[in-house]
């Protein structure tokens, strides 16, 4: 009965090591380096590339492109004047709508409107 205590604590005690060398292992790259054509592996960068790390995965199918440039060409377009109202109306339109969703349910139509208003200035604008 006790030979058997022995046997499950030291397999116990070697799956904790495995366990801790695994996450340690991990932490740390391994680099395949091939010279004179032998192939041989090291935790050392060698001027080979990194192995056994997961590539992350990039899924852009469905997200929105950036606006940004499609911003600047359509306001390049615009006049000086147009592009000022454009900025200034880029930070009003945020502002007012922090303050509606702050309001939640107690908003009435009297909070609406200025953004309403100044959401139809800037499609007019066409910022």
């Amino acid at each position: 009965m006790a030979g058997s205590t022995v046997r499950w604590g030291s397999v116990l005690v070697a799956a904790a090591l495995l366990a801790a060398g695994a996450s340690h292992a991990q932490d740390e790259p391994t680099y395949k380096c091939v010279r004179r054509g032998v192939v041989t592996y090291s935790q050392m960068p060698c001027g080979g590339k990194p192995i056994g790390q997961a590539k992350r995965r990039v899924n852009v199918r469905y997200e929105t492109p950036p606006q940004d440039r499609a911003k600047a060409a359509r306001r390049a377009t615009l006049s000086e004047a147009a592009r000022h109202e454009c900025s200034v109306l880029d930070g009003s339109l945020q502002a007012q709508q922090e303050e509606l969703k702050a309001k939640g349910d107690a908003a009435t139509l009297q909070d609406e409107m200025p953004l309403v208003r100044a959401k139809k200035r800037y499609r007019e604008l066409k910022c």
